[in-house]
């Protein structure tokens, strides 16, 4: 669809910031933006970099921890160098979104890494595979974050 291409979206989220920029700032809103396969942005690069070209404190960043090999190979530099407009973390296991433990992130390494660039904004669960146990997966998501927060705390 020619309307859907690549630099059509692109278009639109640039008017979209030129509205929407001045209604956050006047109002205290922070908007956090995700790249996300199959959007127009996909990766952490050129993400941040157009994140952090709006310069505005409003408008943050989203780094979720299941596309992370999708976003790039070294997870421990995309959170730092995204530490000056990193607003919102989202944790889960691997692309399919699994409890902490059942993919290939590190755990530690992530945790460590929040530690060290001092992470204070958001940071939430967004596991989606466990329907029929969404109730322990939530729990124990919620353990376990706070174990490992509690770990590399500084």
């Amino acid at each position: 669809n020619p309307i859907n291409n690549k630099e059509s979206c692109e278009a639109a989220w640039w008017r979209s910031m030129d509205e929407l920029v001045p209604i956050f700032e006047k109002e205290g809103i922070v908007l956090s933006v995700e790249p996300h396969p199959e959007d127009w942005v996909e990766t952490f690069h050129p993400a941040v970099d157009i994140i952090r070209s709006i310069g505005s404190k409003f408008v943050k960043m989203s780094y979720i921890a299941p596309h992370t090999f999708y976003y790039g190979d070294d997870m421990a530099a995309m959170l730092k160098e995204a530490a000056p407009v990193l607003h919102h973390v989202r944790v889960a296991d691997t692309y399919k979104h699994l409890d902490i433990g059942q993919g290939e992130i590190d755990w530690d390494l992530f945790f460590k890494t929040l530690g060290e660039i001092k992470f204070d904004g958001v940071l939430s669960s967004c596991v989606f595979a466990w329907e029929d146990r969404a109730e322990d997966s939530s729990r124990f998501m919620r353990t376990e974050i706070q174990r490992y927060l509690d770990k590399y705390r500084s």
